[in-house]
This record gives structure tokens, C-alpha cells and sequence, in this order.
């Protein structure tokens, strides 16, 4: 029996491998970032990538780190090996014409906690100035010296067309979040409620709480932040194809 689910969804962060994969499905894909970037203080983080050496180890958990460190620097010139959360990140990397010497598994912080080879030296993470702490945690325990930069400040808060936004939700669009801080822009500029049934998907565990405590709705979430696994939970039950 076909069911009537939109087969709209709404992104809260662009993202182009998951718009492709919704696309390809025959989904309308509908981005409106919910997090707006800002730059953090230049002269810190010239600093802190000035004073990096051949032992230690540059940590950049997102495409929004690559751009900070490739605004301060040319990202070749880094003296030390550059390790990435996953396939995005390391896209944008090699788009500054460096080759990433570690990238995630899995796209998570608990993966590329466990598993990140740890450097003779320090640990240099180059994140938002709203990270979590999981990450630094776990390399913490494991060892690691672990030196933070903030790269770049995270806003929650729409950074685009807020009324096509609206209309999307309205008709009944699955919502994507990707992180708390989209959670909270979502709600705070496009919609401060949405109905118990309304389908979310959540990636990883953290954003699906925040949508829990904003909307108290049931998350669906991601077993694995891949562009798959997302649009899976997203087009399920609607009428597009499933891979």
C-alpha cells in the first residue's frame, strides 16, 4: 500500500553527498543551514598551527575547520600529519591541495576517538567554539596530549530562505538535523514546535536528544553518518526508491 509521507526533506546544514543520495532517489531535497558559521580570533589559531612540529598531530573534525585553517594558512605548509572525522572533511582538505593521513571509519567523534593513531607529540584540535567534549575525552584517556584552538564560532540560527523552510515543514518535509546547534537554529528561527508524529532523523545520538528535550518527538537515528544510512531513515515509508 503507498504511502501518503512527503518525499521532501529538509537539510539543516548543506550537504552535498546526502542531497546527492536523497536526489538519486528521486526525493526534493530542500537546504536550509541552520548554524551560522563566524570566523574566531585569526591571530589564535595562526598560533596555534605556527607552533605545531613534525611529531604532532592536526586534528579538523569538519569542512568549516578546513576553511578556517586554509583562511590563516596554506594548508601544505602544515609541518606535522592532518587527521579528518570522514569523507567530507577530507574532501575539502584535498580541495587546499593537502592529502588528509587519517580519516575516520566511521564519522563520528567515538570512532575517530578509538581509533586515531596518536603522534610522539600533541594532539591539536582545531574545532568549533561549541564542540563537544567527547573527543578531546577519549584521546585524553588514551594518553594524548591534547592542546584546542577554536577554529571557528558556531550561531545557532537560519542562514537561509526561512520561508521555504516553513512551507517544507508544514507540508509534512523529514526533517534532518546534524547537529544540537541546528536543532536550536531550527527552532529558534524556522518552527518552535513540531506535531508528536512529525518524522526526524537525528545524526548520532546527541542531536537526537536535543530534538527530544526542543520538540519531544522520536528521532530516527542514524546507526552511521553515511549519506546511505541517512537517506534510508529519511525516505522510508514515502514513495521514492530505496538503494
Amino acid at each position: 500500500m503507498p504511502s501518503d509521507r512527503s518525499n521532501t526533506v529538509l537539510l539543516t546544514r548543506a550537504d552535498e553527498p546526502l542531497a546527492r543520495e536523497l536526489a538519486a532517489r528521486g526525493a526534493k531535497v530542500v537546504t536550509v543551514p541552520c548554524v551560522r558559521r563566524e570566523p574566531a580570533d585569526r591571530a589564535a589559531l595562526l598560533d596555534a598551527l605556527t607552533a605545531l612540529g613534525t611529531a604532532d598531530l592536526l586534528v579538523l573534525t569538519s569542512p568549516a575547520g578546513v576553511e578556517a585553517i586554509g583562511a590563516v594558512t596554506d594548508a601544505r605548509a602544515v609541518p606535522c600529519a592532518i587527521a579528518v572525522v570522514g569523507p567530507v572533511t577530507a574532501g575539502r582538505l584535498r580541495a587546499l591541495g593537502r592529502e588528509p593521513e587519517f580519516v575516520a571509519s566511521v564519522a563520528t567523534g567515538a570512532a575517530f576517538g578509538a581509533e586515531l593513531p596518536l603522534p610522539r607529540g600533541a594532539v591539536l584540535l582545531a574545532r568549533s567554539d561549541r564542540a563537544l567534549d567527547e573527543l578531546p575525552a577519549t584521546l585524553r584517556a588514551r594518553g594524548a596530549l591534547i592542546r584546542e584552538v577554536v577554529a571557528y564560532r558556531s550561531r545557532p540560527g537560519a542562514d537561509g530562505d526561512v520561508g521555504v523552510a516553513r512551507a517544507a515543514v508544514e507540508a509534512g518535509a523529514t526533517v534532518v538535523f546534524a547537529s544540537p546547534s541546528a536543532v536550536e537554529g531550527f527552532a529558534a528561527d524556522i518552527c518552535a514546535e513540531l506535531p508528536v508524529d512529525h518524522r526526524v532523523v537525528a545524526i548520532g545520538p546527541t542531536t537526537a536528544a536535543a530534538a527530544v528535550r526542543l520538540f519531544d518527538v522520536s528521532p530516527l537515528t542514524a546507526l552511521e553518518p553515511t549519506a546511505r544510512a541517512i537517506a534510508d531513515l529519511a525516505l522510508e515509508g514515502s514513495h521514492v526508491a530505496r538503494h
